[in-house]
């Protein structure tokens, strides 16, 4: 279940329409305004919440390509059964190395991996077993069960992927249905939205390392 101070989609429209705009005329451009605000928090920072480590990959004897996690965006590392890193090729390296192989459904212990269009491809064809998957997720949101879902969101009852900070979209989706009707409130309201989503970074931003020879070096 949703944190008490959730904001689930529906609350998220109503707190945009508020007194400025007629819901039963401005709803459907609530919710267009919600979607892009969305999309622009998720694209202004590396989150936290958009990776996950390790998570379970099963994969089929015989089949290069396991079934993905449905948030999943682009790996980071693929471990094999033994928590050794699997080899990351690009797809024509890995189509010279392994199409032969994965054509003669030669099976062994995947060494070595692609991406394409969000699917991981994996050579030799594997026997069953268990991976693990670190990855970046595509965009995504949660659903009134705590469980989380690719895309927009669908339902009245679907809310944001983090937690905490779920007004932070309401200021920017406003920002811009102001903009459409040239209210001269518009700008109040995106600054608004660069307030809360400053202290949404100071959440839920980190530093990445930078490995170099003996030492180890951040960011700023």
């Amino acid at each position: 279940m949703p944190a008490a101070n959730a904001l689930t989609y529906l609350q998220l429209q109503d707190a945009v329409l508020g007194r400025r705009f007629p819901a039963a005329s401005q709803r459907d451009n609530a919710k267009r305004w919600i979607a892009t605000a969305y999309q622009d928090v998720w694209s202004a920072a590396d989150w936290t919440f958009k990776r996950v480590s390790r998570a379970t990959l099963a994969m089929t004897s015989g089949d290069s390509t396991p079934t993905m996690p449905t948030d999943f965006g682009d790996a980071i590392e693929l471990y094999d059964d033994a928590a050794v890193p699997m080899m990351r090729l690009a797809q024509d390296e890995f189509e010279y190395r392994y199409g032969d192989i994965i054509l003669a459904s030669q099976t062994g212990l995947p060494e070595a991996y692609t991406v394409v269009d969000r699917q991981i491809h994996v050579a030799p064809l594997p026997t069953t077993t268990t991976f693990r998957l670190s990855y970046m997720r595509r965009l995504a949101h949660r659903e009134i069960d705590d469980s989380v879902a690719a895309g927009f969101f669908d339902e009245d009852s679907d809310y944001p992927l983090w937690d905490d900070h779920h007004s932070v979209l309401i200021p920017r989706a406003t920002a811009m249905g102001l903009k459409e009707i040239n209210a001269p409130t518009g700008d109040q309201a995106q600054e608004e939205f660069e307030r809360q989503l400053s202290r949404m970074k100071e959440d839920y931003t980190t530093l990445r390392p930078q490995r170099q020879w003996g030492a180890l070096y951040w960011d700023a």
